[in-house]
């Protein structure tokens, strides 16, 4: 009878430890999943253009709306191509997620209005001179979320 009881009390300890690991590996799981699934939806949103990389990130909500978390990506372009950025947030934000491309002199282009608070699914980019660039994904009001980026490419153009 006490090894029953033994048995049974190992059973639930070996039960409780199982459930755990679940839970601790839970949030990585989803994470991953928001991000390929989010990832298949924009890849079918850039049209004729032809996918070159993308970007997926879940952003936690920030303390001061001016200053969101943001997470910041380097991509070389080249001379004379025309570049399309499309993003996308998660059904469950709650906020406008931002895509903005600069370089260390100049801001070139974004998804967001700041004007009008107006965002867009995508932007276009006519490359003028290879380089590195920046990319930076936030949220409008700093609440968090997931989010990816796709950089596709367009076409090529006379950029002299």
């Amino acid at each position: 009878m006490i090894q029953s009881v033994l048995a049974n009390h190992w059973i639930k300890i070996i039960q409780l430890l199982a459930l755990l690991l679940v839970v601790l590996h839970a949030p990585q799981y989803a994470h991953s999943q928001c991000g390929m699934a989010l990832k298949e939806v924009v890849v079918q949103e850039i049209g004729n253009a032809t996918y070159l990389k993308d970007f997926r990130v879940r952003l936690e909500e920030g303390k001061n709306s001016n200053k969101p978390p943001t997470q910041e990506f380097s991509i070389l372009l080249n001379k004379g191509t025309h570049y399309r950025f499309n993003i996308k947030a998660d059904s469950t934000a709650q906020d406008q997620v931002i895509l903005k491309l600069y370089d260390f002199q100049r801001f070139y282009g974004s998804n967001f209005d700041e004007s009008d608070g107006t965002s867009y699914e995508a932007f276009e980019f006519f490359c003028a001179k290879t380089q590195v660039y920046y990319l930076s994904i936030s949220f409008a009001e700093a609440r968090g979320g997931c989010a990816a980026a796709i950089v596709s490419f367009v076409g090529n153009y006379n950029a002299n």
